[in-house]
């Protein structure tokens, strides 16, 4: 009996384990105030993406250069658990679709790509929020809607 009922504490200290992993933290959780309440520093946005792509398997992130105060500029790319393994087989179909390069490069069934690019201006910051929420909202395990979306979806964010 005693076995019996260590046995089942272990699973179920397992599945709380597994459970905690799968939830990501939101913006507000991860920055520590309601998003929208605060102006959020541009580290601290390149920090919540680093933790989203730390904590799922459906996000890549992709520095592409600095701003001219030594900032890191990122994208992420967010799909399933099929597509975000294929990232560059998609960018060359997408290429060969496009006529920059070879025809055979195609993919059939290519999912579709969504680029959203979210600001320009550092000191308007209702669009880098709207970025950090899109994210997670795309990435939160527990909504159905987002991984029906990302069946046939490649998203491209530019915080």
């Amino acid at each position: 009996m005693k076995k019996l009922l260590l046995g089942f504490i272990a699973l179920c200290a397992m599945a709380q384990m597994a459970t905690a992993q799968q939830k990501l933290k939101s913006p507000s959780e991860f920055l520590g105030y309601e998003l929208g309440s605060k102006f959020t520093l541009h580290y601290k946005v390149v920090q919540y993406f680093e933790y989203l792509a730390g904590n799922s398997k459906n996000v890549k992130l992709n520095y592409y250069g600095k701003t001219n105060e030594g900032r890191e500029l990122l994208m992420a790319f967010v799909a399933n658990d099929e597509n975000i393994n294929k990232l560059e087989s998609i960018r060359e179909s997408n290429l060969a679709n496009a006529g920059i390069k070879a025809a055979n490069l195609a993919m059939a069934n290519q999912p579709t790509l969504v680029w959203l690019s979210y600001n320009v201006h550092g000191n308007e910051s209702v669009s880098t929020e709207a970025a950090m929420q899109t994210i997670f909202d795309l990435l939160d395990p527990t909504n159905q809607k987002t991984k029906e979306w990302l069946k046939n979806t490649v998203v491209v964010i530019d915080p």
